[in-house]
């Protein structure tokens, strides 16, 4: 047969069985009268699973399963029923591990099983057809991500939420003993300048090398974490209080004397301390974690003894309590579902069609009023409760995706989130259970983080994208990041800041900026936001210069209404009947 009569043969297609499998699933039909399943031939090469008549069978079924995380068919389809009589086909899915007793390498298998189930005269389940796929590598990257939440993979040491925890129990036993402590904090201030002379990797020989040696100053019942980058959280139990500093002078001789010899060469430690007492001048973890901070940014203006121990004076007190005002509102607003989502337009150039909508945090007050996030989210990231708030961003924003199927949104990160691993493993199981929402999601990064640790941003943004969404860089144009860095990043949007279409159109630093950005974006191949865009006249000059999407209150103020036809709800914390509690 020629290539022409093999090109004018009808097309054979697969039959259904032969189609599952070559996709990577398998078929059943369960009659739950008798109990049986009828699986497609092709289920036991799918699973790797041996032969047994148990998998025929409902019951027989759920005995081969594994227990902790795994779910059970038979009481997800029951549980559907119980929630009142059907007439309708009723959709279900859950997910199991075949236990590794019965798979051919022992190693347990994870399933995930999509079905719809049939009611009977009484709106019982009395059938129930379904596919099931192998979600293994899945399962094990959602784990990887949760250990992430507890501990960081680079020192083995445990991260900032474990010291919080820590802490708090810590400050618990100090008031009721009237015995004291201390939280210390210890930076590591060359760290970039390693980083930027023999590279990441010698960096973070130096970060693992600084944490044992803290650790072998330290006694049995002091507790060593990863803070956050190149910062270490120590909690020195029972130190009264001049004995903290001795303490922190054992700990600078002890980093400031030894040469760390990295995989690049010797390196020198200079670290920067402060502390804060416990509880003299902290009764609660944010408390002590804020005074630490504050010393430690005062002990790296001091180049004489470079640590600090937090003492509070009058002036600073004030600026303090109007914090802590502020600060009890926002938790008030958090604990209270009173975070919202509001949304504002981001236009195609071209077109002036709504391309997507920015997801921006607002917080309702007492009285009724829309506080904007500028208010109230730099305090979050100085109190170290920031992330708490992305959090619900986050699943306000899943949620709203699936709810909307029309609805895509951008949402921000703050740095700080971004350096803990428990936000990333959270936004991965909410969109591993609403997997339509990741391609209409995208997660903007500032361009301050983009300008730290490029090795740990390239893996940031490869896991964002792993998971479906598209990945923007925000605010572009106000850091220092480089544009060779841009060539090593895949992301898919720039948006440049807002302060260069300031007086655009007599400004010429700003117009000559504004086209540099488009054309590097444009041959790194990435579409280009730019934000504040408050004329006509600005965005007609923008359209020439072949700007993709256009922002700003020309086009439409954020508002908390939402914005989807037919959609008179807003996205609000606690819609979704989980609450939200702020410990110390």
């Amino acid at each position: 047969m020629t290539k022409r009569e093999q090109a004018a043969k009808p097309r054979q297609f697969l039959d259904s069985d032969d189609f599952l499998s070559r996709t990577g699933q398998a078929r059943y039909r369960w009659d739950v009268a008798s109990d049986v399943i009828e699986w497609s031939d092709n289920l036991f090469d799918l699973v790797g699973m041996r032969h047994n008549e148990a998998a025929f069978r409902g019951r027989g079924f759920e005995t081969m399963l594994t227990g902790g995380e795994s779910q059970s068919r038979f009481g997800v389809v029951f549980a559907g029923a119980s929630e009142g009589n059907r007439d309708q086909p009723v959709s279900y899915q859950c997910s199991y591990a075949i236990s590794g007793q019965h798979t051919a390498n022992g190693e347990p298998v994870w399933l995930e099983d999509t079905g719809v189930w049939y009611p009977g005269a009484k709106g019982r389940p009395v059938r129930a057809e379904g596919v099931v796929r192998v979600i293994s590598e899945r399962r094990q990257r959602e784990e990887q991500l949760r250990r992430k939440s507890d501990f960081d993979d680079l020192t083995g040491l445990p991260n900032r939420r474990y010291l919080e925890l820590r802490l708090a129990n810590t400050i618990d036993a100090s008031l009721e003993t009237a015995n004291e402590a201390a939280l210390v904090l210890i930076e590591i201030s060359q760290l970039d300048l390693v980083n930027d002379t023999y590279g990441f990797s010698a960096g973070d020989d130096v970060l693992r090398q600084a944490g044992e040696i803290i650790a072998s100053k330290l006694r049995e019942d002091d507790t060593l974490t990863r803070f956050s980058g190149a910062k270490f959280g120590v909690i020195l139990a029972e130190c009264k209080g001049g004995e903290v500093y001795p303490a922190i002078r054992r700990l600078m001789d002890a980093l400031g004397d030894d040469i760390v010899k990295s995989e690049a060469g010797p390196v020198s430690l200079r670290p920067v301390i402060g502390a804060c007492r416990i509880p003299r001048h902290a009764r609660d973890a944010r408390s002590a974690i804020a005074g630490a901070i504050t010393a430690l940014r005062s002990a790296s203006a001091d180049k004489l003894t470079q640590f600090q121990v937090f003492d509070p004076d009058p002036v600073l007190e004030t600026a303090r309590k109007q914090d802590a005002a502020l600060a009890q509102t926002v938790i008030e607003a958090i604990e209270g579902n009173s975070l919202r989502l509001a949304f504002q337009p981001v236009i195609e150039a071209q077109t002036g069609r709504i391309a997507f909508h920015e997801a921006l945090i607002r917080l309702e007050d007492a009285d009724g009023n829309i506080v904007d996030a500028h208010q109230f989210v730099p305090l979050a990231e100085k109190l170290g409760f920031v992330s708490l708030i992305d959090g619900i961003a986050a699943e306000l924003a899943v949620d709203v995706l699936s709810n909307h199927p029309d609805a895509v949104l951008s949402l921000n990160v703050s740095n700080e989130t971004l350096e803990q691993p428990q936000w990333l493993s959270d936004i991965a199981s909410r969109l591993a259970q609403n997997p339509q929402a990741a391609n209409r999601l995208i997660v903007e990064i500032t361009e301050s983080h983009a300008a730290g640790d490029l090795e740990e941003l390239r893996k940031l943004v490869h896991l964002l994208k792993d998971m479906g969404c598209r990945v923007a860089i925000d605010d572009f144009g106000a850091g220092f990041t480089s544009f060779a860095n841009l060539k090593d990043l895949p992301v898919d949007i720039i948006k440049i800041d807002g302060s260069f279409t300031q007086n655009l159109g007599k400004d010429r630093h700003n117009q000559i900026f504004i086209r540099s950005l488009i054309g590097l974006a444009q041959a790194f191949g990435a579409k280009t936001v730019v934000e504040w865009v408050e004329s006509e006249a600005d965005a007609i000059v923008l359209r020439e210069w072949g700007v993709d999407y256009l922002q700003g209150d020309c086009f439409g103020a954020a508002s908390i209404a939402s914005p989807w036809e037919g959609a008179a709800e807003t996205a609000r914390s606690g819609a979704s009947g989980r609450g939200y509690k702020l410990t110390a």
